[in-house]
């Protein structure tokens, strides 16, 4: 085969793997509660596990500046498994408090001190929600 013909052969697969690279695959967002970006740094550490009064549990991981924490929770109240979400604050004296207004139907807020955390949410309409739990 000479080198015209390989050209000709290789331009159409050479075309498709470009027009494919320029495309990129998105996901759509599916968690409303959770700011879409983080510039936080976070450590290797696991997230520390908080068993609530309601038969909730939550994982808490703070960022190593402290300025914001990450959150998987499941909370059967309110339907939430597994559902993760980032909240922005920091830390004074003894304890953290985080809020993540994002959403303009409800805010939510982690509050921890020691081995004890409270998780709120207040809906746009007046409705709250809190749980009290604890590693």
């Amino acid at each position: 085969m000479n080198i015209l013909t390989k050209v000709a052969v290789a331009l159409p697969a050479l075309a498709l793997l470009s027009a494919c690279a320029t495309t990129a695959p998105t996901t759509p967002n599916k968690t409303p509660a959770s700011e879409n970006v983080t510039d936080a740094a976070y450590d290797r550490m696991a997230p520390a596990p908080y068993t609530c009064t309601d038969g909730s549990t939550i994982r808490a991981k703070q960022s190593i500046n402290k300025k914001q924490v990450m959150l998987d929770a499941t909370l059967p109240k309110v339907n939430w498994a597994n559902q993760p979400i980032i909240l922005n604050g920091g830390v004074q004296g003894d304890t953290a408090s985080y809020v993540n207004e994002s959403n303009p139907e409800v805010v939510y807020a982690w509050h921890m001190k020691g081995d004890k955390g409270i998780f709120a949410m207040k809906w746009a309409n007046g409705k709250e929600y809190q749980v009290n739990c604890q590693i």
